[in-house]
């Protein structure tokens, strides 16, 4: 990582008695809030402005289950859209994955999905299910896949426009059979569309203008492909379905027309593509990210429940030493259906090996809307050894600079446009802080633009990582904005354990050791790279150089690496850091454990403040204030009148900052600095419950010289 000896141009600061430092009522604050409310509902969906994807209702006490395997392609299709339809005022339908890798009532039986008994319909009867719900759905929709199979594409997104129920000749005489009586509404076998580019130009004409913006599914319609994942979505959301090979000019040039319609910042893609960097390029282009999601199973239904995300505390870091700290980063967590199938299965395998060493899981920031229990169910098990940090690259799996040529993603920037740049970024920030991640993997480079839009917009992030698939130069390691380190990985998706160690023994041999060295690495989890090898590795480097390595969590790692070239780092992470309050001094911890989702408070308007000593004196430039509600975990209180006091010595002290009438969940301000050893923060006003109340505090400083 380069060293650096710039800092804010502002001159530091240092504390005197009676002394003020910008606590004027007028002046600007610089305030920054990203959380949206979470919001739980009884009924419907909820998508409000700033939130990527839909969430939706609690699920029903009872849910009915049908086997996919048990469903032909096209009774697939038409199940996914019944079942869109039906879980759009309440989750009741479960298409479920009998061969799943976690098993097929795994995540029913897990307590933070919270699914009740399963009515589990088979083959036999699987038209008695759909005629249950038919009344839910407005008539029939009639199409031909034996023409195209991109017909079912436009069939499933015609049909989601105007809840319908998409479904061939063969299907419609079952529906007969079976006494279900419902009219064609729309019928579109006459239609002699015969490629897929005729398809899709179709749907733009006549389709695209009604179709939902924020979101696009991208789902293979020919056999192999995707009949059912995330279709539910679309049909929800009246949401587009199309699939196109973006290696063919024209075909990308029409879905580049498609993306060219949404909002950078305010849209996603779900799905996959005929290949993996032509269709993420393509997408990045426009600042939208997408969310691997072809294997994701049931997505309304994992949308529903409690939101609430059970963010982990984070231990405090170890302290600095001249030591060469590792970093292992576990892909491939922007995968959703990863996380809903191999993960889990690979998690509990390992129990026994997590927790033996710090280990960085990537894991999807839009978990939050498509899966909370999912992702609470990683949170909730995880130990303190077990990090999460953003998959490729924010808020869905982006390419803003492309290292490896294939056939249509040559090497270059494709994240160019600085508003959707910055929509990118943003967006990613409120996922980072909803879903309480503080690192991000970027897939490949970042230009520095696009750097400095992290730095800008992601305040969130302590750190990110950076790779190189075919050694393109501008690949390196830099410091954004003076605060945000962006760490070229030594090698990206290692697969084997022999390339890993001989890699990490050349450079620990070849270490001068006159300073602290940092080595970040990314593990295929594909490959033989599991948590037991990790932790194998780990043992074996330890006894190769005893008392020279730490592996350390991501976060830890960031920040450790700042603080050795006297940059700004959490000062509330350090193990020098001790905390005291007026009063509840024994929950005072809890203001620095990391995560908004546990409580200081107190009820004594005289007692209402937390006391910080670093353990020696920083140059202090930025505070984060998370009050009561920022996590969606407690009604945000009127706890946000503050006043913010340093000191040198603990005993003279000096005003730096106030609040009043303030109404954000999260204060964040970037401050001109000051040089303290103490922190005093003191709540103004009580809640409207007589308590005052703080979830989380961060501060920034820089050590001296």
């Amino acid at each position: 990582m380069a060293r650096t000896t710039a800092f804010c141009i502002c001159a530091a600061v240092i504390l005197t008695s009676g002394s003020t430092n910008g606590a004027e009522a007028d002046r600007p604050k610089n305030h920054y809030s990203p959380y949206p409310q979470v919001a739980n509902i009884e009924s419907g969906v909820a998508w409000p402005a700033g939130q990527a994807l839909p969430i939706f209702a609690t699920p029903a006490d009872r849910i009915d289950a049908i086997s996919i395997q048990s469903l032909t392609i096209d009774e697939q299709i038409a199940f996914a859209a019944l079942q869109g339809y039906v879980n759009r005022q309440q989750p009741r339908i479960y298409l479920q994955n009998a061969r799943a890798d976690e098993g097929r009532d795994t995540w029913a039986q897990t307590s933070t999905v919270a699914l009740g008994p399963l009515n589990v319909f088979d083959y036999r009867d699987k038209y008695d299910l759909l005629a249950k719900y038919a009344d839910e759905v407005d008539g029939l929709l009639l199409y031909d896949p034996s023409r195209n199979a991109h017909l079912r594409n436009l069939a499933s997104t015609v049909a989601g426009l105007n809840r319908l129920l998409p479904v061939t000749s063969a299907m419609q005489a079952q529906l007969q059979r079976h006494g279900i009586e419902l009219k064609v509404a729309l019928d579109l076998t006459n239609l002699s569309l015969s490629s897929p580019l005729e398809v899709y130009e179709h749907l733009y004409n006549h389709y695209w203008e009604k179709c939902e913006k924020r979101l696009i599914i991208s789902a293979r319609p020919s056999r192999g492909g995707d009949f059912h994942h995330t279709r539910d979505m679309a049909a929800a959301c009246g949401a587009a379905v199309v699939w196109l090979d973006c290696r063919v000019p024209d075909e990308r040039a029409l879905l580049e027309k498609f993306f060219g319609d949404m909002t950078a910042g305010k849209a996603i893609v779900l799905g996959w593509y005929a290949t993996e960097r032509s269709g993420i390029t393509t997408a990045s282009q426009f600042g939208i990210g997408t969310m691997p999601a072809d294997h994701y199973v049931s997505s309304t239904l994992f949308s529903g429940g409690d939101h609430r995300i059970q963010i982990p505390a984070v231990p405090p870091k170890p302290p600095l030493a001249n030591k060469a700290y590792i970093a292992i980063f576990i892909s491939d967590g922007d995968n959703i259906q990863y996380t809903q199938h191999a993960l889990r299965k690979i998690w509990d395998a390992s129990a026994s090996s997590r927790g033996q060493i710090p280990l960085n899981w990537t894991i999807a920031p839009g978990l939050v809307d498509i899966g909370p229990g999912i992702l609470n169910y990683y949170y909730s098990t995880a130990t303190p050894q077990d990090c999460f940090v953003a998959g490729p690259s924010g808020m869905g799996y982006a390419i803003p600079f492309n290292t490896l040529t294939e056939p249509g993603a040559a090497v270059g920037d494709y994240l160019t446009d600085p508003v959707r740049l910055d929509g990118y970024t943003r967006l990613t920030e409120t996922y980072l802080q909803r879903a309480g991640l503080r690192a991000v993997t970027i897939w490949d480079n970042a230009t520095p633009a696009q750097r400095a839009s992290y730095a800008k917009n992601c305040r969130q992030l302590y750190g990110a990582t950076v790779q190189n698939f075919k050694d393109v130069p501008s690949v390196a390691s830099s410091i954004a904005e003076q605060r945000l380190p962006f760490d070229k990985l030594v090698i990206p998706y290692a697969g084997t354990y022999e390339h890993i160690h001989r890699s990490l023994r050349s450079k620990l041999k070849n270490w001068d050791g006159e300073a602290p060295l940092f080595l970040s690495y990314q593990v295929d989890i594909w490959g033989e790279m599991r948590p037991a090898k990790i932790v194998e590795l780990a043992q074996q480097l330890n006894r190769e150089f005893p008392d020279k390595i730490e592996f350390v969590r991501a976060d830890h790692y960031f920040n450790l690496a700042n603080e050795s070239h006297r940059l700004p780092f959490n000062l509330a992470m350090s193990p020098l850091t001790k905390i005291s309050a007026g009063q509840a001094a024994d929950l005072a911890q809890q203001a620095i454990d990391g995560t908004p989702v546990t409580l200081w408070s107190c009820s004594d308007p005289d007692a209402a403040w937390l006391q910080l000593d670093f353990g020696a004196a920083y140059r202090i430039n930025r505070y984060v204030i998370r009050h009561a509600g920022a996590s969606g975990m407690q009604q945000a209180q009127n706890t946000r009148a503050f006043t913010l006091q340093a000191s040198l010595d603990g005993a003279k002290w000096s005003t730096i900052d106030a609040y009043k009438g303030n109404v954000e969940n999260v204060t964040d301000v970037e401050m001109q600095p000051v040089v303290a050893r103490y922190l005093r923060v003191t709540i103004d006003d009580l809640g409207a419950d007589g308590r005052a109340s703080i979830a989380d505090i961060e501060v920034y400083g820089s050590r001296q010289p």
